[in-house]
């Protein structure tokens, strides 16, 4: 738990390992690490990184094929008071060139020679653990400002240039208030992020069950496999996160995760079909959250909370504000279609180094993430796609939910994704793309979607073998419209 004296995202860690020293902090594929030995190696990193030059306040990225490499240099960084940004390593070579320069990071940290010759002026950090740091070494060592930053955030870039942020640790913090009731994360729990530590998500919510002096789940060299959910079970895994990418493969592993009390997925639109299939093959334990790095989670949609309201993505959490307004930022009517803004403790205030796109999307005290959707009466909210993403079809407004939605009620489709291809006198014909489960005419699919939504249906249906996806999963709809432009 974090104390009000907390400046240090770390200092809750500290505590964990003074007061439970022999538990288990850290299981991977083939050793644990007890919180005493979790804190040496973050006291080591520390002061590995310093010695090194690296300083509080400096920008530092990582990019790390080894998970608890990356997790100790991660940490490391938090408890000198330096930024960190992860830079995925299938991404390494951007990190010599435009996102070093445009972040002005002082050095990129790896784990391997290999990446080491791909980033310029890199920084090689193979033995980060190990060394003995005294009481004066730590003191020395221990940043304090709660205002320095710890993570800088990027924006997808599904619908254009990834945009960054800052998250203090202040502000690290305020979201670990606000995810603890989400999950009721103990001491108890054992945490797995199905993503890399590459990813936003999958860094917060790691922290977020450190911070909560819950063990993390680390499969090294593990894929997503059948021996991957042996260990996860072994783990006894209780807490997870991932991707709809996530959901599927488990899927078709197909087989249980039985400690499992929550999955947590985001990251894209969870459509019905895709949330039982999951709960009857690997959990019923399905919870439902629409997150942007921006705001982190902002609305979950526990199971009865699905059950009651079929493909909400939920309620605000805890200390969110959210509202469904219209094109003069009015609040609209229950049940009405408009853009979604929020605002609470933890929600960023500004990009780094964009004015423009801070005035878009930061006005009036709120973050507008640029999505449509409105309130049941049960207030829970219903996700109606990206407002970049609204066509307009001779004069009515078709939201890409709609058709999605309906698509995805036909047992041949996997996947569906609808966007709009201009027109010179209908602006935007509604299509889309999917992928299958099994072969189905076109026509077929079209049928299906009108009746189920009239004239609101998709005039074509692409077929897709696998969807274009960002590095968190989401659908990249540009690169949709560029394969229907080819397949005409």
């Amino acid at each position: 738990m974090t104390s009000t004296h907390d400046t240090n995202i770390l200092d809750p860690i500290h505590r964990h390992a003074a007061r439970r020293p022999e538990r288990t902090a850290v299981i991977t594929s083939r050793h644990r690490l007890s919180w005493a030995q979790l804190d040496a190696m973050v006291w080591s990193a520390a002061a590995t990184l310093h010695e090194a030059g690296i300083r509080g306040r400096d920008r530092v990225g990582i990019t790390m094929l080894h998970p608890l490499a990356h997790l100790a240099a991660s940490l490391g960084l938090a408890r000198i008071g330096a930024a960190q940004v992860a830079l995925p390593v299938a991404d390494a070579a951007l990190a010599g060139s435009g996102i070093r320069q445009t972040l002005g990071l002082k050095t990129v940290l790896c784990d391997s020679r290999e990446l080491l010759a791909q980033i310029p002026g890199s920084l090689l950090v193979e033995r980060i653990g190990g060394r003995q740091v005294d009481a004066a070494g730590r003191a020395a060592l221990a940043a304090r400002d709660a205002s320095s930053t710890w993570l800088i955030l990027q924006s997808s870039g599904t619908t254009g240039a990834p945009k960054s942020a800052e998250l203090s640790h202040q502000d690290a913090l305020k979201r670990f208030q606000r995810y603890l009731p989400l999950f009721d994360c103990t001491e108890d729990d054992v945490f797995w992020a199905a993503s890399r530590l590459d990813f936003v998500v999958a860094k917060q919510r790691t922290m977020h069950a450190l911070l909560a002096g819950a063990a993390i789940c680390l499969p090294v060299g593990m894929p997503m496999s059948r021996a991957l959910v042996d260990f996860l079970n072994e783990a006894r895994v209780s807490l997870a996160c991932g991707t709809p990418s996530h959901l599927h493969q488990l899927i078709e592993i197909g087989e249980p995760i039985r400690s499992m009390r929550a999955f947590e997925v985001r990251s894209a639109m969870i459509d019905e079909k895709l949330r039982k299939s999951f709960k009857a093959t690997v959990s019923p334990n399905l919870h439902v959250v629409y997150a942007t790095n921006e705001g982190e989670a902002l609305t979950l949609a526990d199971p009865e909370l699905q059950r009651q309201v079929p493909n909400t993505v939920g309620r605000p959490t805890a200390s969110i504000e959210l509202q469904i307004v219209d094109e003069q930022g009015r609040p609209v009517p229950q049940g009405q279609t408009g853009e979604i803004r929020v605002r609470g403790p933890g929600v960023v205030r500004t990009y780094l180094d964009n004015p423009d796109a801070s005035a878009r999307s930061f006005r009036d005290g709120w973050f507008h993430p640029g999505d449509l959707g409105y309130l049941t009466p049960e207030g829970a909210l219903m996700l109606q796609g990206r407002k970049d993403d609204m066509m307009i079809f001779d004069g009515m407004n078709i939201y890409p939910a709609e058709i999605e939605n309906a698509l995805c009620s036909h047992p041949a489709i996997r996947e569906a994704a609808a966007f709009p291809l201009k027109h010179e006198r209908f602006q935007d014909v509604p299509v889309a793309a999917v992928t299958l489960h099994r072969e189905v005419p076109e026509s077929e699919l079209i049928e299906h979607c009108r009746k189920a939504i009239g004239i609101r249906h998709p005039r074509r249906v692409y077929v897709a073998q696998e969807f274009p996806r960002n590095p968190m999963g989401k659908i990249l709809k540009r690169e949709l419209v560029a394969l229907a432009a080819r397949t005409g």
